[in-house]
């Protein structure tokens, strides 16, 4: 998936290589899977909160069962540690061939593929950029390759270059208002890159430079939340993402 994201990149510039490789490419991934559309559209949560669980280190000891009852939308291995979280988006399609692979598996452990399949919330994924078929119990998210911020599910998200992102498209797309985020750190604790088991293959130099690429796509993006009236609270004061208001956790569960 790196890859194919350098090779997307490289040819920015070049208008047919997108239209024609890239976007050609992404379409027929969406044609040949089963889609979130089929469950949900642009108004299933239409004004409700919602609350996203982002990576970061500050969910370290977090009581996720505060957050049953909610909707919510956890990111990536979140569903091994909180399996009632009513969406788990993805980004990466690596990240669903490792799982296959058992790349996460640890001795003594239920392996993470077979946790995912016993995941009970539906199992989103946006658009790979890459001929790709998941499993049938991968939905995904029509993937929009232009920047906007849409509230319309069926013409897709724009997903940017990090699952935060796209995890808090898609809460837009759904409808919901107002948005919480959690564990959007957007830096490390120490060496600690996730409050879960994190990604074997991280190079923490690399990671603490992306970190800042992320935050600062989303900080970019702003303006485009605020003109479709979208009210996003940050929960952890001590984010580097400072970009939204902060919210105590509590007060944003009981209110």
């Amino acid at each position: 998936m790196g890859y194919v994201i350098e090779q997307e990149r490289k040819h920015t510039l070049d208008p047919n290589y997108l239209r024609h490789t890239i976007l050609g490419k992404s379409n027929q991934s969406y044609e040949n899977n089963n889609k979130l559309t089929s469950v949900l559209h642009s108004e299933s949560w239409l004004n409700k909160k919602c609350f996203i669980l982002g990576g970061g280190p500050s969910l370290k000891s977090f009581d996720f069962g505060a957050l049953d009852n909610q909707l919510t939308i956890g990111i990536n291995r979140a569903f091994q540690y909180y399996p009632n979280a009513t969406i788990n988006y993805s980004m990466d399609s690596d990240f669903y061939d490792k799982m296959k692979r058992g790349d996460y598996d640890k001795p003594g452990e239920t392996p993470v593929y077979e946790q995912w399949m016993n995941f009970k919330g539906l199992r989103a994924f946006i658009t790979p950029m890459e001929l790709k078929k998941y499993g049938s119990e991968v939905l995904l998210v029509k993937k929009l390759f232009y920047r906007s911020v849409s509230r319309d599910l069926e013409s897709g998200i724009y997903g940017g270059c990090n699952s935060g992102l796209g995890a808090l498209m898609l809460a837009v797309a759904l409808g919901a208002n107002p948005i919480m985020l959690l564990g959007y750190d957007m830096k490390m604790d120490e060496n600690k890159t996730h409050w879960h088991g994190g990604y074997p293959d991280k190079i923490i130099a690399e990671f603490k430079q992306k970190l800042g690429d992320y935050r600062k796509e989303i900080e970019e993006l702003v303006p485009l939340f605020e003109q479709v009236g979208v009210q996003i609270f940050q929960t952890n004061k001590d984010s580097a993402l400072q970009c939204f208001p902060i919210i105590d956790l509590n007060y944003a569960l009981n209110h």
